[in-house]
């Protein structure tokens, strides 16, 4: 498929590692990300239904997405090949989506959502796309 999404599972494992996930009696601890600086952070939910979040592409930026809880589907479609494609996430789910990726969520059941990227937010490097 892309080469502009990566998609991933943070490990779950008392093993101490840049990123992962570690569940306990007492709740769970997601190391996310370590090392890289990010000047936006967000969260965001969902619930099942006509609802979405995304549905637009960006040329400058590369966001980040971490599925905190619940499933979502996550629909994209690269400008440049026309490639288009339906990932479920799940908790514990990282997405990459760089450059020129339209990308749009939609929840199979209540979910949780943590964004995040290098830069400030620039509305003027949100394009409105809706051919998924």
């Amino acid at each position: 498929m892309s080469d502009k999404i990566v998609i991933s599972e943070l490990p779950v494992t008392g093993e101490f590692l840049p990123e992962r996930r570690l569940i306990q009696e007492r709740g769970e601890l997601a190391l996310i990300v370590d090392g890289s600086p990010f000047r936006h952070l967000a969260y965001f939910s969902l619930v099942p239904g006509p609802h979405f979040r995304g549905g637009h592409y960006h040329r400058v930026k590369t966001e980040f997405f971490y599925v905190i809880a619940g499933k979502a589907r996550l629909s994209i479609h690269d400008l440049d090949s026309g490639e288009k494609a339906v990932h479920l996430l799940a908790a514990g789910g990282k997405v990459t989506i760089f450059p020129g990726l339209a990308h749009r969520f939609v929840a199979e059941e209540e979910t949780r959502v943590i964004e995040y990227y290098d830069a400030v937010y620039d509305k003027r490097d949100d394009y409105p796309f809706s051919d998924f």
